[in-house]
Formats: C-alpha cells, sequence, structure tokens
C-alpha cells in the first residue's frame, strides 16, 4: 500500500518549508563565497564567480526586502524591529559587495572585453599553484586586497545569516507553503 494522500502532502509541505528553503540557500551563499575565500575557483573563473556570487546575494536580499520582510511585518508586528535591522544590514553587505566588485576588477579579474564578455585576468595578475595543483589565486597587493574584502564580508555575512535562521526558520516554516513566497531565492 502506497503513502496516503495526508502523509503525501505533508511531506510536500515539508520540503516546500521556507525556513529550510531560506538554510539552503544560505548554505550556497556560503558555498560559493568559500570556493572563492579557497582559491579553488580556476583564475579564468574568478571574475565570473566572483560577479555571480554578488548577484546571488544582492538578488536574495532584495528578494527578502521587498517580498519576505513586508509578508513578515504584516503576520508578526513583534519581527517588525528584527527585520528593519535585517533590511539595514542588506544595505551594509551591499557595500562590501562593491567594494569586492571593484577589488575584483582591479586585479583585473572582471574585466570587460569591447564586446561585454568577461575577460581572463590581466597577464601580470599571476597566480600560484598549491601543492595539489588548485589554483590559489594571484599574488600582490590587489589580490590581497581582494582576500581583505572576502574575509570582511564572511565575516558579516556570517553574523547576519545566523541571526537570520534563528529568528526566522521557525517563522518561515509556519507559512502555508501554497502561498508561493519566491523572495527566498538566491
Amino acid at each position: 500500500m502506497g503513502p496516503s494522500v495526508e502523509s503525501t502532502s505533508s511531506e510536500y509541505a515539508r520540503f516546500l518549508a521556507y525556513g529550510h528553503q531560506l538554510i539552503e540557500i544560505h548554505i550556497g551563499l556560503r558555498d560559493m563565497l568559500a570556493d572563492l575565500r579557497e582559491g579553488v575557483v580556476p583564475e579564468a573563473e574568478l571574475g565570473t564567480h566572483c560577479l555571480a556570487f554578488c548577484a546571488a546575494v544582492t538578488r536574495h536580499h532584495t528578494g527578502e526586502d521587498t517580498e519576505v520582510f513586508p509578508l513578515l511585518a504584516g503576520r508578526h508586528p513583534e519581527l517588525r524591529t528584527f527585520l528593519a535591522e535585517l533590511e539595514r544590514d542588506h544595505q551594509v553587505i551591499a557595500g562590501l559587495l562593491t567594494a569586492l566588485r571593484d577589488a575584483a576588477g582591479r586585479l583585473g579579474v572582471a574585466r570587460r572585453d569591447a564586446a561585454g564578455q568577461f575577460g581572463a585576468a590581466r597577464p601580470d595578475a599571476v597566480g600560484r599553484l598549491g601543492v595539489e595543483g588548485v589554483w590559489r589565486g594571484p599574488d600582490g597587493p590587489d589580490a590581497e586586497e581582494l582576500r581583505q574584502e572576502l574575509g570582511g564580508l564572511a565575516a558579516v555575512l556570517e553574523t547576519h545569516f545566523i541571526g537570520e535562521e534563528k529568528r526566522l526558520v521557525g517563522v518561515l516554516n509556519a507559512i502555508d507553503p501554497s502561498e508561493g513566497l519566491t523572495g527566498l531565492t538566491a
């Protein structure tokens, strides 16, 4: 005998729980950032990966600010102050993302050619290989600036993600998944 309609429905709702989606999105963003910080991204893809990460974080925070937080504030007035703090965090993070994009641009990893395509790193942005032969990123002052920007952003995002997860996962999981809340995407 197969699963009942009720158990299938509750299983469906469990997998669509918005709080769990939030955690999965944060895991994905953490992984992208770790790849950038650990130097496992191939040199030719570093700029594209950096820009993709910045776009994913921006898209996620914009969705939260425009769709998720207004819904939560309407249903849970006690969260309004916390949600306003998260929106301020988003503004700070947006500034850090701009600094990261600028640092990547100075390194030459996010340079566009005349056709608007992303080019490879500058020829003088020589990288180094680790013992395993994995790309460890370029050396020099621009590369150090990029590493510092990534480190600062990582610290702020981790604190932000942990706070969001602690306060919002249960509240988000209580929302009926049939409501189609899409503002969590990355």
